[in-house]
């Protein structure tokens, strides 16, 4: 028996608005779409009609930016975003692991932006509630990890312990470590015993979070790397035991060998579960003062902060990865970093000629001008995240002490880089921001803050349209994946992966926020269903 989805208010991202119209599920592909009434799906005996009612279909939501395995544990442990002082957290971390028999106590997303005088965390504070057992808590933007002195005293960090090249143990007036390391080198210290759980445990947990996505409308994620964390493996073994249903497009870390670039190109190829090319970092981010900027930040005079790689090494990878067809996805958030990988990327193409791989720069929450017109000269996707633009209010924003006014006009760019002709891919960037697709919709097209304001909404220039922002959840992360001829667009003969809105998302793009997902089609199969 057919299902056939029923609604007045289907996108299928190919006729521009949305219509009234059936979609019939044959298999795992989509059979028909049809505009209109038609009485060719009364026959009760061959056709499973489900009237969606005002409710907007669209493609299945992608999002191009996930770290799959910390989200995994995101999921599965606690969020102290939400928390108004550095104590505050601590208590969270520590109602939550009370009772539990954990070794590690983990815990995700510490802001000390929304703390008292933004002070950094301390490893005192989390000592008073976890005396004898080891804390890491990851911060809002996954560039740091906060930790007691258990956690310390396990991985054989003290006064004496060198920061590593690229990375930094914060130390007090004494050189002792204050519990705050800043940037992956210095975070892989602390994190690799306590990230090693087992395979079991990590089928478990990538269960736990393909079930939550799920009933977010999301059925294909674009997984890369964070501390050089990828579990492809895990996801192998589910798909083998016919339980990975979500579709994982992974990036491992851009310094691995490259003959297992290679072997991951050839041997990850389904349809499921693919290898998408390698991911690197060209910097951290300006608001850590790690981002790698084109001129000075305004309020540390003369400093640019520097890059993670020197010129010279990403040449050669970009070059290397074009020649083999394996695309980079590049981390770089201030304007130098992006101006980096784009000079890279076009080394690329000068040397070898015009080839379609799909490089991609993700995040780009600084961007010099003069490099606008080079994503669709170098055919370059811009993933960006549209919630990264979040604070508490606009005014207090710390971009604007750090940059000079015209250069906060492409802070956190949106279309502008589709206006000049790259293909935009959206994403959360989970667990750094909620994997939340229908907000980062919302954030695209309004750019409004926590607090609902301004109401035009921060460098309106960036908006999008609600179809466009629908579209950069779909067809663009589809085209970033190579599946644009698979996945994307509600289209006869694509694969079925569809979610359907709990309301009519184009009725009030005020309203957006309160839209959920009502039903998620996986591969043909009703995978969640609130309908």
């Amino acid at each position: 028996m057919n299902l056939v989805l029923k609604s007045t208010s289907i996108y299928d991202g190919v006729s521009g608005a949305p219509f009234a119209g059936y979609i019939e599920i044959e298999d795992n592909r989509i059979k028909n779409v049809i505009k209109g009434e038609t009485d060719r799906y009364d026959d009760t005996s061959r056709y499973q009609v489900r009237d969606c009612g005002d409710r907007t279909i669209t493609a299945g939501l992608i999002d191009s930016h996930i770290h799959l395995f910390l989200g995994s544990l995101h999921n599965a442990t606690v969020d102290i975003y939400e928390t108004s002082t550095e104590d505050e957290a601590a208590r969270k971390l520590y109602d939550f692991y009370k009772d539990r028999d954990d070794e590690w106590i983990l815990g995700f997303r510490w802001s000390n932006y929304r703390w008292p005088d933004e002070k950094l965390p301390v490893k005192e504070t989390l000592d008073k509630y976890f005396p004898d057992r080891p804390v890491i808590a990851f911060n809002d933007e996954l560039h740091a990890v906060w930790v007691n002195s258990e956690t310390l005293r396990r991985c054989g960090i003290d006064k004496d312990t060198p920061d590593p090249v690229g990375g930094t143990i914060a130390r007090d007036e004494k050189g002792e470590p204050t519990g705050y390391l800043l940037e992956q080198p210095a975070m892989a210290l602390v994190t690799k015993d306590a990230l090693n759980v087992g395979p079991e445990k990590e089928e478990e947990l990538i269960e736990g979070f393909i079930r939550m996505a799920h009933t977010k409308g999301v059925t294909s994620v674009g997984a890369v790397h964070v501390l050089k964390i990828m579990k492809h493996e895990a996801c192998r073994r589910l798909e083998e035991k016919g339980k990975l249903k979500e579709r994982v497009f992974f990036a491992p870390h851009m310094e691995m060998d490259f003959d297992e670039a290679l072997k991951l190109k050839k041997e990850y190829t389904s349809d499921k579960l693919k290898f998408l090319g390698l991911k690197g970092f060209m910097d951290g981010t300006p608001l850590g003062y790690t981002g790698y900027m084109v001129d000075p930040y305004m309020d540390k005079p003369g400093f640019r902060s520097e890059p993670l790689v020197s010129q010279e090494w990403l040449d050669a990878k970009s070059k290397e990865c074009y020649k083999n067809d394996i695309p980079l996805r590049l981390h770089a958030c201030g304007d130098g970093a992006v101006r980096m990988a784009l000079d890279a990327y076009e080394a690329a193409r000068k040397e070898y000629g015009d080839k379609d791989v799909r490089n991609t720069i993700e995040h780009i929450e600084v961007l010099h001008p003069d490099d606008l017109d080079r994503f669709a000269e170098t055919n370059t996707i811009a993933s960006i995240q549209p919630c990264h633009i979040l604070m508490e209010t606009l005014e207090g924003h710390p971009i604007f002490s750090m940059l000079p006014p015209d250069r906060v006009k492409l802070a956190w760019p949106g279309k502008s880089l589709a206006r000049a002709g790259a293909v935009v891919a959206f994403g959360t960037d989970y667990p750094i921001v909620e994997l939340d697709p229908v907000d980062t919709i919302y954030r695209a097209v309004k750019r409004r803050m926590e607090d609902d304001l301004p109401e035009d909404g921060w460098n309106p220039q960036e908006k999008f349209t609600l179809a466009e922002a629908i579209d950069n959840c779909t067809k663009g992360p589809a085209y970033m994946m190579r599946m644009e001829d698979k996945l994307g667009t509600l289209e006869e003969g694509k694969l079925a992966d569809i979610n359907v809105f709990s309301k009519n998302i184009f009725e009030s793009e005020e309203d957006i926020p309160s839209v959920k997902t009502d039903m998620t089609v996986f591969d043909g199969e009703v995978v969640y269903d609130n309908l």
